[in-house]
């Protein structure tokens, strides 16, 4: 991988004007490393590098707005943001569409890099692609502070600390090893406070989202004795409950830790009448049921979006998930 590094460092340094890309519905991971890769550009101090922008198509999830400098993230129809880019960076997007509105701000850019580790999905779209096989993006990330010689700062520290906690569940998932935890403990050095954070991430629930998350997994349908679980969650739920779509997040995991329950499945219903649907599962392949139909993601944790309604996906889902359970 230091081929690769080096020469997304070689891109860094010839770039005045650098744009970092969230995905579409941020997570942890995907916020804690765009907003570290900043302050790590900005540590190295390339002499090219004059400005640096950070773009979202979407909502700011609230759980994460305790993160440093979050809120200079901007939304795509932010008039500030330039029309090209020298350099842009996609963090932690398995495949382009990941990208949402900002895709074709991406690709206006004279250059682009992919930095994930959907290792499984990933489609190498970028002209570089640091695709790497490991529990967070940010954990990837955590190589450029190596390889630059750069000492993380507290907010780096808990950038990145926020991304691998949330893409490892809490180290409960298992892409939890033990340079994982190694990373941490070098994290909680530079002061990345764990109580803190874990707080923020886990305990610090708005009560429409504790409501919707009872009503989801009291409605759910279990099938092939209780193998597979599943629920829905409308844009009218959501509406009633004064919810938000960032407000889902959790309830796949909760489904999953039912006994006897092997695939969890959500069916959210979009802005636009599309289902998103996140997949968990204990052991069957959640990316590769994903991938069925134009997703991606980890083995046991993964997702897609259906052109239907909620009705037709489950049509269209329900039967392969059944299928995929043969396979144990």
């Amino acid at each position: 991988m230091d081929v690769i590094i080096n020469k997304l460092i070689d891109a860094i340094k010839q770039s005045k004007t650098i744009l970092l890309l969230g995905h579409v519905g941020p997570d942890g991971d995907t916020l804690g490393s765009t907003l570290a890769i900043k302050k790590i550009i900005e540590l190295a101090k390339f002499e090219a590098t004059e400005t640096i922008d950070m773009a979202l198509s979407g909502k700011l999830p609230d759980v994460y707005k305790f993160l440093p400098d979050v809120f200079s993230i901007k939304n795509i129809d932010d008039k500030s943001l330039l029309s090209n880019y020298d350099l842009a960076m996609a963090i932690d997007c398995g495949n382009i569409d990941r990208l949402g509105e900002t895709k074709d701000l991406f690709f206006k850019s004279k250059a682009t890099v992919n930095i994930d580790h959907h290792y499984m999905s990933n489609s190498n779209f970028a002209d570089i692609n640091w695709v790497e096989n490991a529990a967070s993006t940010g954990q990837v990330i955590y190589k450029l502070v190596e390889f630059l010689g750069i000492k993380p700062d507290k907010d780096i520290a808990t950038d990145l600390y926020t991304s691998i906690l949330t893409d490892t569940g809490g180290f409960k998932f298992d892409n939890t090893k033990s340079e994982t935890l190694k990373i941490c403990a070098e994290l909680i050095e530079c002061g990345a406070d764990p109580e803190y954070i874990y707080k923020k991430c886990y305990e610090s629930k708005p009560f429409a989202m504790v409501k919707l998350h009872a009503k989801a997994v009291d409605k759910a349908v279990f099938l092939e004795n209780n193998k597979i679980a599943y629920t829905t969650v409308t844009r009218k739920l959501l509406d009633d409950l004064k919810a938000t779509d960032d407000y889902t997040d959790g309830i796949s995991e909760a489904l999953r830790q039912i006994s006897d329950v092997e695939i969890a499945i959500i069916f959210k219903e979009t802005p636009k009448g599309d289902t998103k649907i996140s997949i968990r599962s204990n052991n069957v392949s959640a990316c590769d049921i994903a991938k069925n139909f134009g997703g991606g993601g980890h083995r046991l944790a993964a997702g897609c979006v259906i052109r239907k309604n909620i009705n037709a996906a489950i049509d269209d889902v329900i039967p392969i998930v059944k299928h995929s359970l043969k396979s144990l």
